[in-house]
């Protein structure tokens, strides 16, 4: 069998739709080498030119991909002007300079030619070729092949016709490698700036001296409320010539950088407001609501208690919402002990669609609006946190309890939020109680308080002396005693209120709560962990001597 016959059977057939050859610009191990170059740094600066406002890392990295995409290209048309392209159907001379593209577009030069023999093939001749950059001495291919075989093409086709690019293509396929890394070498260059992930050379910014920022606090004072960027540069005169979304960005940026300014808008809109009006919670995220998460074994969760744990839905627990919760128009919510405590309410995957959307250190001010009284008072989306302050009056107006049902409603402004409970006529009902014991421990009572809303009886509580409950609470913070012993102490101190000495789940869970911040499912495993608790069955459980 003929030498050349083999070599054509087993060419890399890297060209695909037809006469397009594809280039490894076009693969994601080009893109995971890609360095980013002064040049390329130089280009963006022409773009920041030409468009006159910040670029996001997406608009640069696609800016890039272009650039370099055409540069490739350009490179590639000038390899395929050096010789004949090779296709097995081509016909070639000796001495004939001849391109491989397939072979990284090796330049050759045609030293022998003969016939094959290779009857798989039919008639066709073999050219031997030594390649110039010392790829290899010599090699055989096929030439004026009269059968069928991708690389082939018709006789008069232009070199360009066999290599193209689509920039579009390869941006959106490997824009966000670029942007990652374009991101990297932005932060560590001063030349550059930004702000809400838009960037602009520092040398185009407007100079935001002092006195703008006075007169930006003045007219937030003066004003009471919130203001966007291009209401404060209606009075923070900068100069005409500067083309306005310049202006703003280098305002936005300016105020972001002055401690008297909180931007409290949402991803989509800025707005600025004086830190002065942030409740101190709002800045500093309460220490009961954070939770540092350790990893435990949940597949020993039965669904029992995987269904508890997405009843009482805690932000901690990572649940992912169900599609028909983006649409809903009302979504009722359990409260829980420590956000009850606070005066905040949790966002958790199934409760976000009710808030704006915010950058990560962001604080979006909006409206709760209380249905059943009309009255409208501030709360405070704290998006790195994920949770809502403003309802502690609220609670304590209406005598809402940990372990009530609340509701939230969307309202036409997505800055507003409809805030109601599920009401009932207002009676005194036997609830456990939070207390601090002879010993100095966490313990519950059984008492009436007046309730008049909704609640799940295996979560409701309150809590006796506030002041001894919080020294309690600060204690167990110092002491850092294990869980286990935590979800002991607490199974034992509420059993004493059931004759039966049972034990639910979900009470566990807001007990455990009080004393340390625990998401649910973590709670429930440690049940499950120590053999000295029996599940009785549906979320209720037992202690017994071991």
């Amino acid at each position: 069998m003929d030498l050349g016959g083999l070599l054509l059977k087993n060419f890399p057939l890297t060209c695909v739709e037809g006469l397009v050859i594809e280039h490894n610009i076009k693969t994601e191990a080009y893109w995971a080498e890609f360095a980013i170059t002064d040049q390329d740094i130089e280009e963006l600066s022409v773009q920041f030119l030409e468009v006159e406002r910040p670029l996001s890392l997406y608009e640069m990295a696609r800016q890039l991909v272009v650039h370099r995409c055409r540069h490739v290209e350009s490179q590639v048309r000038k390899l395929l002007t050096q010789g004949t392209v090779y296709r097995p159907n081509g016909t070639f001379a000796v001495g004939e300079k001849v391109v491989f593209p397939q072979l990284g577009f090796a330049l050759g030069t045609v030293i022998d030619l003969r016939e094959g023999n290779n009857p798989e093939f039919g008639e066709f001749k073999v050219i031997t070729v030594r390649f110039d950059d010392g790829l290899e001495e010599t090699r055989q291919f096929a030439a004026e092949l009269k059968t069928p075989h991708k690389l082939a093409f018709p006789d008069g086709t232009p070199p360009e016709r066999m290599f193209t690019i689509s920039p579009d293509e390869v941006a959106e396929r490997y824009g966000e490698m670029v942007a990652a890394q374009l991101d990297e070498r932005l932060r560590a260059d001063p030349n550059f700036v930004s702000f809400r992930g838009e960037w602009l050379p520092a040398d185009m910014m407007a100079e935001v001296h002092i006195g703008h920022l006075n007169i930006a606090e003045a007219l937030l004072d003066m004003e009471g409320q919130p203001l966007s960027t291009v209401k404060l540069l209606t009075e923070v005169e900068l100069p005409e010539e500067i083309p306005q979304p310049i202006k703003e960005f280098s305002l936005n940026y300016a105020m972001a950088h002055d401690g008297r300014f909180d931007d409290v808008g949402s991803a989509e809109h800025v707005l600025w407001g004086l830190r002065q009006w942030m409740p101190t919670k709002v800045l500093s995220p309460p220490a009961r609501l954070l939770y540092e998460p350790i990893d435990y074994d949940r597949t020993v969760l039965d669904v029992t208690h995987l269904e508890l744990e997405r009843e009482i839905d805690d932000e901690t627990s990572e649940l992912i919402a169900p599609p028909s919760a983006a649409d809903a128009a009302t979504a009722t919510l359990l409260l829980n002990y420590p956000h009850w405590r606070e005066g905040t309410l949790p966002i958790t995957d199934r409760l976000r669609f009710f808030f704006p959307v915010g950058m990560p250190g962001q604080h979006t001010m909006i409206t709760f609006v209380d249905r059943a009284g009309g009255k409208q008072f501030p709360g405070w989306v704290v998006h790195a946190h994920r949770f809502v302050y403003g309802l502690e009056e609220w609670y304590r107006e209406n005598k809402i309890l940990p372990g009530a049902f609340v509701v939230l409603e969307r309202d036409q402004d997505p800055y507003r939020v409809v805030i109601d409970v599920i009401p009932r006529r207002m009676q005194r009902e036997w609830v456990r109680v939070a207390i601090v014991t002879e010993d100095g421990e966490l313990g519950f009572q059984m008492q009436k308080r007046p309730v008049a809303c909704e609640y799940d009886e295996l979560c409701i509580m309150d809590e006796g002396n506030r002041q001894e409950i919080d020294r309690l609470w600060q204690r167990e913070q110092e002491r850092d005693r294990p869980l286990a012993e935590i979800v002991e102490s607490l199974f034992l101190e509420l059993a004493k209120l059931n004759p039966n000495g049972m034990v639910h789940a979900k009470t566990l869970y807001n007990a455990v709560n009080i004393l340390r911040r625990c998401p649910p499912g973590r709670v429930f495993a440690t049940l499950f962990d120590l053999p000295q608790f029996a599940h009785t069955g549906d979320g209720y459980w037992v202690f017994r001597q071991i």
